[in-house]
């Protein structure tokens, strides 16, 4: 099993980073085989172009033994429950390789980064709050990166939809009315980029943030929403949920960015 640097026997980082940037340079970079592709900012930084897929975190996994089935909070008729047996490699839905790995907790996702960093010797880590708001806004001052109008989310993303609820007829929520196309977790690239040219900053999965809740390190911030989510709220540019740093879900994944150098 892949050793957890000291910091991750802790909390989560406390303290906040300056925003990024809101533009970036265009260009897209990747720093091995199997890294994830980074979109580079314009102060240098970069952030994941697409949330962390299952071969990427599969290269980790085999190379630190990182279990696949431990256990993983699935979506069963009317709720979430934790079920063993399921995880990254079985998260209750068949996923290709372009789709975002899921069933992922805080540890393992900064785990994975800090794996990155010592195979690419380059700084990487998970975005904070403040950093992963100012992507997915892209400079915009409207409600949803797309605009303010949410009737849209079909064309830009992946929501609880009519195809979640074909698959969940159970779940008493009210849902969206439209049809993405996708019962579960979409690829990573099935729906268009934001202008900084980043794409499932909302929707498809909820994403880790290395930012603490209200100074609670024990609870992390993960944001963006989800194929399991209906509510525009949690889809806007400012959006923020919160769990426990050992939460494995079956809606949260993560993205990674690398500082400048």
């Amino acid at each position: 099993m892949w050793k957890y640097f000291a910091a991750l026997t802790a909390i989560c980082i406390a303290t906040t980073r300056p925003a990024l940037a809101q533009e970036g340079t265009g260009d897209e970079v990747s720093d091995c085989q199997t890294c994830p592709t980074l979109t580079v900012m314009a102060d240098g930084s970069a952030m994941g172009t697409y949330p962390v897929t299952v071969a990427e975190f599969t290269a980790f996994a085999e190379a630190t033994d990182v279990s696949g089935t431990e256990n993983c909070y699935i979506r069963v008729a009317k709720r979430f429950r934790n079920e063993a047996g399921f995880g990254w490699a079985n998260p209750g839905f068949e996923q290709g390789p372009n789709h975002p790995v899921v069933c992922i907790n805080w540890m393992e996702a900064v785990a994975y980064a800090d794996w990155l960093s010592a195979q690419t010797g380059k700084p990487y880590r998970l975005p904070t709050y403040e950093e992963s708001v100012a992507t997915t806004a892209a400079g915009a001052e409207t409600a949803f990166w797309w605009g303010d109008d949410f009737t849209e989310v079909c064309e830009r993303t992946n929501a609880a939809d009519a195809q979640y609820r074909a698959a969940y007829p159970e779940d008493p929520r009210k849902m969206v009315t439209c049809d993405d196309g996708y019962e579960y977790t979409s690829p990573v690239d099935a729906f268009p980029p934001n202008p900084l040219g980043l794409h499932d900053v909302a929707g498809n999965v909820w994403q880790w943030t290395n930012s603490c809740l209200k100074g609670d390190c024990s609870n992390a911030i993960f944001r963006g929403a989800a194929w399991t989510v209906p509510n525009p709220k949690h889809f806007r540019n400012d959006g923020q949920w919160a769990d426990r740093i050992v939460l494995r879900n079956s809606a949260v994944g993560f993205r990674v960015m690398r500082d400048a150098e």
